[in-house]
């Protein structure tokens, strides 16, 4: 009998391309993954990826049989909300996904600044990386999506199902804690190794910092010390006095005005990012279409 986990699972996979990181994004080990993924192969009778290319690719009965899966997801959960009597007013709640650093750092700001201009806004935010933003909205689970954006990193294919507005300019920068004299405890002059706080390489911050350590020449100083996908992490263990971190400026604002960080980098060692907001156009309903009028307008 087929699962429903079965087709979330499809879905994490096509948006991934990698077992390892769809696994990942639904949080089981990568052989139970590999295992619900042959499963649904066996139930639909046929492959639906092409295993001989990495990133996997679908196969034509997988393209054909992805917008099947969704409208089934989508059909499924609604039907389990309705029969639990967890259905909310259809027009009542905005459902996002964000990455965790903008969910942390900059949507209530941004929020904020919609609802003083259109009234109070009923959200929910589930914070994720970035396949599992990339999930929701494929799958229908959310209205809209917040994540960074950069000409470099592929998105979402362009789909008029799935349409994007920029509403922010950012900038990745280097960060370090002072030091008793106040002067930056670590720095990316010189010839001194750079004590590296990074996020996971497939993330998409991670991937910008890639980019500047390689374009910048510092690769070669640079010395892996601490990992961890989210922004906020790195953020606190730079603070600590760990080492140094690429992090978005909107996230580090307070404590660069507090001094409980400083800015160590040049251009040459940063990236300009935007922020970007999509929207699921099968999802559409007035508070949906309210909400997108006035944000593509500002």
């Amino acid at each position: 009998m087929m699962e429903l986990d079965w087709l979330e699972d499809f879905v994490a996979l096509s948006s991934a391309g990698v077992f390892a990181k769809a696994a990942d994004a639904r949080n089981i080990s990568q052989s139970a993954f590999t295992r619900r993924i042959k499963n649904l192969e066996y139930w639909v009778g046929t492959p639906l990826f092409d295993r001989s290319v990495h990133p996997v690719t679908l196969t034509q009965a997988g393209e054909s049989f992805r917008p099947v899966a969704l409208d089934m997801i989508n059909t499924l959960n609604t039907a389990r909300a309705e029969a639990r009597g967890l259905a909310r007013r259809e027009d009542a709640v905005l459902d996002f996904a964000a990455l965790h650093t903008l969910a942390i750092s900059y949507f209530p700001r941004w929020l904020n600044r919609i609802s003083g201009a259109i009234g109070p806004i009923r959200t929910r935010v589930v914070a994720e990386n970035f396949s599992g933003c990339v999930e929701a909205i494929l799958s229908g689970s959310s209205d809209f999506m917040l994540c960074y954006h950069h000409h470099t990193v592929p998105m979402i294919a362009d789909d008029a199902r799935y349409p994007s507005i920029r509403i922010a300019e950012d900038r990745m920068i280097a960060v370090s804690c002072p030091g008793l004299d106040g002067q930056p405890r670590f720095t990316l002059d010189g010839t001194d190794t750079i004590p590296l706080l990074c996020y996971t390489r497939d993330s998409f911050l991670g991937k910008m910092t890639n980019q500047i350590i390689d374009r910048a020449g510092l690769r070669a100083r640079c010395d892996f010390l601490y990992e961890n996908s989210v922004g906020e992490a790195l953020k606190s263990a730079c603070v600590e006095g760990l080492g140094i971190a690429w992090l978005p400026m909107a996230a580090v604002e307070r404590e660069l005005s507090e001094g409980r960080l400083i800015r160590v980098s040049t251009e040459a060692a940063e990236n300009p990012i935007s922020i970007r907001l999509y929207r699921s156009m099968e999802r559409s309903r007035r508070e949906v279409e309210r909400f997108w009028s006035y944000a593509s307008s500002l």
